[in-house]
């Protein structure tokens, strides 16, 4: 019986690995630097090109950050769970794909004061039922981000749902209630993790974050939910897709 010879990794694999595994033993901490350039072509006995390529392989893994003048910044100690959201429709853009859901943290009929209130768009002193939560996936260990979601009190009831960890709140209370979606708005914006949310998310405190905001109007109720999601850096790409469609003139 013939043995096949084992596959060698290119040399700039092998020296990324090996960083990797050095990043990941705590060798290299989290905010710590590596070695210049130089350095590191004498330790692995390389050149500069294969050298580069192999910095260059840990961080498109999300392990460092190479910045001019500063040297590679050791960013992760794992290589980040990336999850990718892509949109083509309403109905997309309107809710998680599959494969994910909520596991509830805590629930609650609160008073939205002056910040809250200029988040959700609403009155102070407005009543809201608030569902936290945390997102997570099937396949990764890793939590996906934080939620926050605000339905008004009369539609409290969908926590009590057996499917509601995995489906949108806004199509529960449509199945329960009758209350279709009229309105939807997406609000983005950059934000830090607090102290309190980075034990909840497992990323250090100050990381960066992105924060969308839903909020839905229904032709009953009006504005009846706002969903904050913050989704902590690496974690989440939003992949929006538009198809131009020209009318004939006639």
């Amino acid at each position: 019986m013939m043995r096949r010879k084992a596959t060698r990794l290119p040399r700039y694999r092998a020296i990324a690995a090996k960083l990797q595994a050095d990043i990941g033993e705590g060798r290299y901490p989290v905010g710590s630097l590596l070695p210049p350039e130089l350095k590191l072509c004498k330790t692995f006995r390389a050149s500069r090109h294969t050298m580069r390529e192999a910095l260059r392989v840990i961080t498109e893994q999300g392990l460092i950050s190479r910045r001019a003048g500063a040297g590679s910044v050791v960013t992760a100690a794992t290589q980040p769970t990336v999850f990718t959201h892509t949109v083509g429709s309403l109905a997309q853009w309107m809710r998680y794909p599959a494969g994910t859901y909520r596991e509830t943290v805590s629930a609650g009929e609160i008073v939205a004061d002056k910040r809250l209130a200029a988040l959700i768009k609403c009155e102070p002193g407005t009543r809201w039922f608030r569902i936290l939560s945390v997102r997570r996936s099937d396949r990764h260990p890793e939590p996906l981000a934080w939620t926050e979601i605000y339905v008004l009190p009369k539609y409290a009831a969908v926590i009590r749902q057996k499917n509601h960890p995995h489906t949108s709140v806004h199509q529960q209370v449509e199945k329960m209630f009758g209350e279709t979606v009229e309105r939807a708005q997406l609000e983005v914006f950059a934000t830090r993790i607090s102290a309190k949310l980075a034990r909840v998310l497992k990323v250090r405190p100050g990381t960066a974050a992105l924060t969308m905001v839903r909020r839905y109007w229904g032709g009953r109720s009006g504005h009846f939910e706002t969903t904050v999601v913050t989704h902590p850096e690496g974690r989440y790409t939003y992949s929006l897709e538009l198809t131009r469609q020209l009318k004939s003139l006639k």
